[in-house]
C-alpha cells in the first residue's frame, strides 16, 4: 500500500516536471513572426501577408510613427437584410459615405434590392436562406473577392451603435481596430450587459484592469469584427442546428473563438448597441452537450500548434462540460486585454497559469517557474 502511494506521488511529480519542461521549451516565444495566412490559396489574403511583415512584440509591441501599409486596408461590412438597406444605415455618419475606407456587401434575403445606387454598396439576392448559412455566403463572397480587406465585419441590419462619449462610434469603432488590431471585436448590447458582468468577475477576482476594451468570452452576434489573420480560423458558421435554434450557429462561434483565440477577443467599453427589431425565427437558449462535441471535436487539432494543443483543448472540455455556464466563469476573463498589434495565432494564449493549473494541479508548488505563463 505504501509502496503504491509512492509510486503514485513520484509519477504525479514526474508529470509536473515533464509538463513545466515542455512548455518551456515548445511554448511559443515573445519574438515570434507574424503567422502566415493559411486560407486555401486566397489571393486577397495571400495580398495581406506580404503586407503584414511587421515585428511584433507581445509584452512591448513595437509602435511605428507610421502605421503599416496593412493597416490602412478597408474594412468590410458584411449584412443581411430583406431588400435593400434601411436610410439609417446608408446615412453618411454610417455606411453611406464610401469616401472613408471602408465597403459593403449585402446579402438581399426577400427581394432584389432596385436601389443599389452606391458604388461601395454591392448586393446579392440570396432567398431561402438561414442566419448561418446566409453568412456563410457573404464570407465566402467577402474571401473571393480579389481584394484584401483588414477587417471582416458582420452584423445585422437592425443595429443602432450609441458611443457612450458621444462620439461616431461607426468611425470610432473602425479606428479602434486599426489602433489595437484585435483578433476579434465585438461590443455589448444594452440589453444583454455583458459588460457588467465582466466587471463583477473583475471586482469579485481582484483581476484585469478596466481600459477602453476587455478580454471576453461571451459575445453577441448582431455585430461582430474578425480580423483577416483570425476569419479563416473561426468561421464559417456551423448551420447543423438552425432548423432547433439560429442562436447554435454563434454559440459555436463563442466556443471555437476561446478555444483558438483566447486573450484576443474583446469587448468595447464604451460603444453598445440596441438591438432594435425582432424578427421571427427558430430560437431557444439551450444548447446540449452533443452540439458543443459536435463543435469541438478535432476542432483545435485543425488550427493550433501542437505544443499549445493540450492546454487549447482544457477549454473545450470546459464548454463541453458546463455549456453556456463555462461562458459567464472561465478564467478567460480575467486575462489582460491584448497589447495594440499584437501577433494573432491560435493558441498564443491558451498556456496561462490558469490553464496550467486546470492541467495539473501540483504546478502550483512551483508559481516561479510557470509565472512567465500567467
Amino acid at each position: 500500500m505504501e509502496f503504491a502511494r509512492l509510486t503514485f506521488i513520484v509519477l504525479c511529480l514526474l508529470e509536473t516536471v515533464l509538463t513545466i519542461l515542455c512548455i518551456y521549451l515548445f511554448s511559443p516565444k515573445q519574438s515570434t513572426p507574424p503567422m502566415p495566412i493559411q486560407n486555401g490559396g486566397s489571393p486577397a489574403l495571400n495580398e495581406v501577408s506580404s503586407l503584414a511583415s511587421v515585428s511584433t512584440d507581445a509584452t512591448h509591441p513595437l509602435t511605428p510613427t507610421t502605421p503599416p501599409a496593412y493597416l490602412n486596408l478597408p474594412i468590410l461590412y458584411l449584412v443581411q437584410t430583406e431588400k435593400c438597406l434601411p436610410p439609417y444605415l446608408l446615412s453618411n455618419d454610417v455606411l453611406g459615405n464610401g469616401s472613408l475606407g471602408f465597403e459593403v456587401v449585402v446579402l438581399s434575403y426577400k427581394k432584389a434590392c432596385d436601389n443599389a445606387t452606391q458604388h461601395h454598396i454591392q448586393y446579392f439576392l440570396q432567398p431561402s436562406t438561414t442566419w448561418s448559412t446566409g453568412r456563410n455566403f457573404l464570407l465566402e463572397t467577402a474571401l473571393t473577392k480579389n481584394k484584401p480587406y483588414l477587417y471582416y465585419i458582420f452584423m445585422d441590419d437592425d443595429i443602432v451603435l450609441i458611443d457612450l462619449k458621444q462620439m461616431n462610434p461607426w468611425r470610432k469603432f473602425e479606428a479602434f481596430l486599426r489602433s489595437v488590431e484585435p483578433a476579434i471585436a465585438a461590443i455589448d448590447l444594452t440589453q444583454d450587459n455583458y459588460l457588467q458582468m465582466i466587471r463583477n468577475v473583475h471586482r469579485d477576482r481582484q483581476c484585469s484592469r478596466e481600459e477602453d476594451y476587455v478580454t471576453c468570452v461571451w459575445f453577441d452576434a448582431i455585430f461582430n469584427a474578425f480580423h483577416y489573420n483570425a476569419v479563416h480560423h473561426v468561421l464559417p458558421y456551423d448551420p447543423t442546428f438552425d432548423n432547433q435554434t439560429w442562436w447554435a450557429s454563434q454559440m459555436a462561434v463563442i466556443a471555437r473563438s476561446e478555444v483558438l483565440c483566447r486573450g484576443q477577443v474583446v469587448l468595447h467599453t464604451e460603444i453598445v448597441g440596441l438591438n432594435k427589431d425582432h424578427r421571427p425565427y427558430p430560437r431557444r437558449f439551450d444548447f446540449s452537450q452533443q452540439m458543443f462535441e459536435s463543435w469541438l471535436s478535432g476542432f483545435a487539432e485543425k488550427h493550433v500548434p501542437p505544443n499549445c494543443l493540450q492546454c487549447a483543448n482544457v477549454y473545450g472540455q470546459q464548454w463541453r462540460t458546463m455549456g453556456v455556464n463555462h461562458g459567464w466563469s472561465s478564467s478567460t476573463l480575467c486575462l489582460p486585454p491584448p497589447p495594440p498589434h499584437d501577433i494573432i495565432e491560435p493558441g498564443r494564449y491558451a498556456c496561462s497559469r490558469s490553464t496550467l493549473l486546470a492541467m495539473n494541479p501540483l504546478l502550483a508548488m512551483v508559481p516561479l517557474l510557470v509565472q512567465k505563463y500567467t
